[in-house]
């Protein structure tokens, strides 16, 4: 191997090492600026937004009727455990692709309430999720809203 190939694919690998606490450091920002849009569930409050205390909920054990229906399975997410969120955000999804040429409107909603009552949890439980994980839930939320904007803007276009 002549010395300018070893020289540039090592020295490519270096830099792309070099740079993981730069693109880190970006995700945080642009989950923060995603944050404060509303688009996604789980990441760290800005510094500027006030918190307040939540209003305290009656957990109650049943199976959610949205996540039931779509995915055939009995879940009840207030009770679902951080180790089996991943799965669930998983199965979600695959139905979702499955299911969404099908779908009307109302469905999109219904499908649209059954994920933020899943985030709802995702939010109770995700600093016992590994970074791994938890990114792999942000990559899954982002796809259901894509999956779900394209078909409005499918319909608008159909109109």
């Amino acid at each position: 191997m002549t010395k300018p190939v070893f020289f540039a694919r090592y020295t490519g690998a270096a830099l792309l090492l070099a740079a993981l606490p730069l693109a880190a450091a970006a995700q945080t920002t642009a989950q923060d600026s995603l944050l404060r849009r509303g688009d996604l569930l789980g990441g760290r409050p800005h510094a500027s937004v006030p918190r307040t205390a939540a209003p305290a909920r009656r957990l109650v054990a049943t199976a959610d009727p949205g996540l039931a229906r779509y995915m055939h399975e009995s879940i009840d997410v207030n009770r679902l455990p951080a180790n089996q969120l991943l799965g669930v955000y998983e199965r979600f999804l695959e139905a979702t692709r499955a299911q969404r040429r099908q779908w009307s409107t109302q469905d999109w909603d219904e499908a649209s309430a059954a994920l933020t009552r899943l985030n709802t949890r995702y939010e109770a439980v995700r600093q016992e999720l590994p970074l791994d994980d938890r990114l792999t839930v942000r990559t899954y939320q982002g796809e259901f809203r894509t999956l779900q904007g394209a078909r409005r803007v499918k319909d608008r276009v159909n109109e």
